[in-house]
């Protein structure tokens, strides 16, 4: 049986809450995120009697690394038997699915660098056999609706679609030189032919031109022409093309529907076996930079009569789900009338039918963004999950039409699913889980958690829960933030406060989003209060909301986050002059903007960050926010106004926190060089500024990238910390002695001149 917690008074001065002994035991600690066992991909059998899906842990490797293993797993939907690894030898494998007779499961499983092939697993018993050869970056694997052919994606680069005959329909963008006049044409001397011409630096323009080629392929140096250049950091610069490929028996040659160089994406079988529907670029003879709209599109299962399914004019259209009968396609469909609707537009849920090509919008009335549509077993209504108030529940629509019904808790996040027709298997992530797999009913009664791959090592963890709270701003728009306390909360001491903000703009946090689950719950037990916000801009608050923050970056939302933090600094158990602020991403980007006007901050912590909005169209593959979210370009004066007025970098000058800069080595989304021009500005001026970059690591370091680097970082960030707060928990000091009494003095009339000074000695 545990003993009490300590009074206060007992350990005022050790280094804070987590040096007990026995609480410490229970407190979340950074290398706890090597326990955390994430499940996705849920897969429910064709008989609806058990689900597999995938889990990712981390495992020590021999050489004394840490690298993420993702195993498959087979759960049954009574709850009452064990859930049971089924591939618990060998190399990783993900994404099951389920053979239509239920006795074998398809999954894929990497290889070195991008490549892997697809296996399929008896059930019943037995070893894994390879189907495909090795491929690269294979993805969403299905059975034909009989069983005789697998259909699935992958990834072909642009010289192996130069290889396969195949012609490019939209141009190469490189800068060529005006044509010059044709000679006259004389009569040709008796010559022998040219001989074909050899690589050569200082031959004829054609050997130059054939030694520069040979040059540019091995990568040294790199050559663009692209618009998107620094997209793909991991090859030469030119494009790559996602195809569809069909294989029907192990062994055998995958046929690719899709040659060429177009991508096709998200397939699916109609109940026919012979069609298969997908999304496709609008156009087919623009540079695919250029084409950022999607329609849908049939095909035939050889490859054949590739058609574009009608499209309303305004929308891009993605995700087809197709129904039971093969009569309709759900399909997400995302506002594109102006370019700022790809960001600002709320993704809705629309239907067209396949015979006539009738388009019906469902969800025109539903003010969030929808995604991963999927169709109920008999056909009469779609799910789907929609982000709304900091949490992300599964919501069901009559394909009829009517109003969306939220079928899981409002305070969960739902990260994948499964129906069926009496039950749906989940993936529910809650402010105590980061994950488990659930069932429920189809219409979301008699939930029940189906594994513990999570509840285990969390049964005796103390963790915090964060509390919800709601803020007008002046201007009347309304605010969701959350607060956490540290987990071994006392009386009698004063915690700092931790104020963290998330990236995007266009995203959200809650008390159960996976991807800060483990973050938060270190913090908290290292001593932390938290407070985070979801600032006007945000997703999952409607069209109107997320809009809030166009051409204002800084200030607006700056102000929500601050709104928060002041609110919560007024409670007696926080240190209100002990605050520090961490952000990544936009969050980085808004942590230098808050910091360069406002002083209360004893520390900060900018990660993976924009810091000067002009650079970052150049920089970073998310570079399109610039003309999304601010209206135009650095060339035109009045947007370049706007941008150096609502970049950190130019206000360097009165930031004076003491400040963590942290960027990524291999970012190419936000990129790296501001956080460096930040950096050296400050070091210049004098400031206090440290500057820390992981190798290798990409934008995804915090919830994808290397485990010791990600333990590090949050070691660092603390350790950063405390060198300018302090032990996290500090008693509350005594209220200051009243003053002594003393005589009163009679107070002088009103106009009356000043005393002479007393003689000495008198």
């Amino acid at each position: 049986m545990r003993s009490p917690l300590p009074r206060p008074w007992v350990f005022a001065f050790v280094l804070g809450l987590t040096l007990q002994a026995e609480p410490a035991d229970s407190l979340i600690t950074a290398a706890d995120l090597l326990k955390i066992n994430l499940p996705s991909a849920p897969a429910l059998s064709p008989d609806g009697q058990q689900i597999a899906y995938t889990v990712r842990t981390l495992e020590s490797l021999s050489s004394g690394d840490t690298a993420y293993r993702n195993r498959l797993w087979l759960a049954h939907i009574d709850g009452d038997t064990a859930p049971r690894e089924l591939t618990s030898a060998g190399p990783n494998a993900y994404d099951p699915a389920w053979h239509p007779l239920g006795d074998r499961i398809a999954f894929i499983r990497p290889e070195a660098s991008d490549r892997a092939r697809i296996c399929v697993l008896p059930v019943s018993g037995g070893d894994p056999f390879t189907v495909t050869p090795s491929l690269r970056e294979v993805t969403a694997p299905q059975w034909s609706p009989n069983g005789d052919r697998l259909l699935f994606t992958a990834v072909v680069t642009y010289a192996e679609a130069v290889a396969s005959g195949s012609a490019n329909p939209w141009p190469l963008e490189k800068p060529a030189a005006p044509a010059l006049p044709a000679p006259e044409a004389t009569k040709p001397a008796a010559t022998k032919p040219a001989p074909a011409p050899q690589a050569a630096s200082d031959g004829s323009l054609a050997e130059r031109r054939l030694w520069l080629s040979q040059n540019e392929a091995r990568g040294d140096p790199f050559v663009s022409t692209r618009l998107d250049f620094n997209a793909d950091p991991d090859t030469n610069g030119e494009p790559k093309f996602t195809h569809l490929f069909v294989i029907d028996h192990a062994g055998a040659t995958p046929v690719d529907l899709t040659p060429g160089f177009i991508s096709y994406t998200h397939p699916a079988w109609l109940p026919d076996g012979e069609t298969i529907v997908c999304d496709g670029p609008t156009s087919d003879s623009a540079h695919p930079d250029r084409v950022l709209t999607r329609r849908l599109f049939t095909l035939k299962a050889d490859g054949s009569e590739l058609r574009p399914l009608a499209s309303p004019a305004g929308y891009s259209l993605t995700e087809p789900a197709v129904s039971p009968d093969g009569k309709q396609i759900a399909c997400t469909a995302q506002p594109c009338a102006d370019p700022a609707d790809l960001s600002y537009g709320q993704t809705r849920l629309a239907i067209i039918t396949v015979a006539d090509g009738k388009f019906q919008m469902l969800t025109e009335k539903f003010d969030r963004s929808i995604g991963h549509p999927r169709w109920s077993a008999d056909g009469k209504f779609i799910y789907f999950v929609a982000e709304t108030g900091g949490a992300a529940p599964l919501h069901r629509i009559p394909a009829k039409g009517g109003n969306p019904e939220r079928i899981t808790s409002s305070d969960t996040c739902v990260t994948g699913f499964s129906p069926g027709s009496k039950a749906l298997a989940l993936v529910i992530a809650r402010s105590g889980n980061p994950g488990e797999i659930c069932r429920t009913h189809v219409n979301g009664r008699s939930l029940r958690i189906l594994t513990a791959h999570n509840n285990e090592w969390l049964r005796d963890k103390k963790l915090a829960s964060p509390e919800s709270r709601k803020l007008k701003r002046p201007d009347g728009t309304p605010i969701d933030y959350w607060v956490v306390k540290p987990p071994y909360l006392e009386g009698g001491f004063h915690y700092p406060l931790l104020v963290m903000i998330h990236g995007g703009p266009g995203s959200m946090w809650g008390p159960a989003t996976p991807s800060v689950w483990h973050e938060i719950q270190f913090f908290a037990a290292r001593g932390y209060g938290i407070v985070f916000a979801n600032p006007r801009g945000s997703s999952g608050y409607g069209a109107k909301f997320q809009h809030a923050n166009f051409q204002d970056w800084g200030p607006g939302p700056a102000g929500d986050v601050l709104a928060a933090a002041d609110a919560v600094a007024k409670e007696n158990w926080v240190d209100a002059d002990r605050q520090v602020v961490l952000g990544g991403s936009y969050g980085g980007y808004l942590t230098a903007w808050i910091i360069s006007s406002d002083p209360r901050f004893k520390a900060a912590i900018a990660e993976r960050g924009v810091y000067d909005l002009t650079t970052f169209l150049g920089e970073g593959d998310a570079w399109p926010l610039v003309p999304w979210h601010f209206g135009g370009y650095p060339w035109q004066p009045e947007i370049r106004k706007l941008l150096d007025a609502q970049s950190p970098l130019t206000r360097a000058d009165a930031i004076r926190t003491p400040l963590l800069i942290q960027q990524n080595a291999a970012d190419h989304q936000t990129g790296t060089a501001q956080g460096e021009l930040l950096y050296r500005s400050l070091k210049i001026l004098g400031r206090p500024v440290e500057f820390v970059s992981y190798p290798h690591a990409t934008h995804e370091l915090s919830r994808t990238g290397d485990p010791d680097q990600r333990i590090d970082r949050l070691v660092r960030y603390d350790e950063f910390f405390q060198r300018f707060i302090g032990t996290p928990a500090q008693p509350i000091p005594p209220p200051p002695a009243p003053p002594s009494a003393a005589p009163a003095t009679p107070a002088k009339p009103e106009g009356t001149a000043p005393a002479a000074a007393a003689a000495p000695g008198k």
